[in-house]
């Protein structure tokens, strides 16, 4: 039997996608401090709090924590991408980047400049996405299954 030669990306484009990850860590980090600096999480937790004690306008009241919540889940979805852009780099630096983790082919360069935190070709990810939703279907039938069993 062959050994199976290992898979790299060549040097030249590690640089590249180090470079392209760095500066996306650099924007989320900068915007993380201006979204603390604005005090944008308080202001609208205090803002919140007084319309809620002083306003009649429920739907402004409703508003605000609408708002609020979505600020708190944009930056728990940046501080998720930065673990990705995190874990890119140091795919880079044990050069394992670029090779898809499934299949252990080497991940296109346009997937990759579309999505540089990628982990999979994108062959891969569709059939990891086909499997989870019919992984989902299945326990979706097993608990209306369970719930229909209970109401017997």
């Amino acid at each position: 039997m062959s050994e199976k030669q290992s898979v790299k990306m060549n040097v030249e484009d590690l640089q590249f996608f180090e470079s392209l990850l760095i500066a996306r860590r650099r924007e989320i980090v900068a915007a993380q401090n201006n979204d603390k600096g604005s005090g944008i999480f308080q202001n609208q937790g205090e803002q919140s709090v007084e319309s809620s004690s002083f306003s009649n306008h429920l739907a402004d009241v409703a508003s605000d924590l609408t708002s609020l919540e979505t600020n708190f889940d944009l930056a728990a979805r940046e501080g998720k991408y930065l673990v990705y852009v995190e874990e890119a780099l140091q795919r880079i630096k044990n050069g394992s980047f670029g090779v898809c983790k499934v299949c252990n082919s080497l991940i296109p360069k346009a997937r990759l400049e579309a999505v540089p935190t990628a982990t999979k070709c994108v062959n891969c990810k569709e059939e990891t996405k086909k499997k989870e939703k019919e992984d989902n279907r299945i326990e979706m039938a097993r608990a209306f299954a369970e719930q229909q069993r209970r109401n017997r």
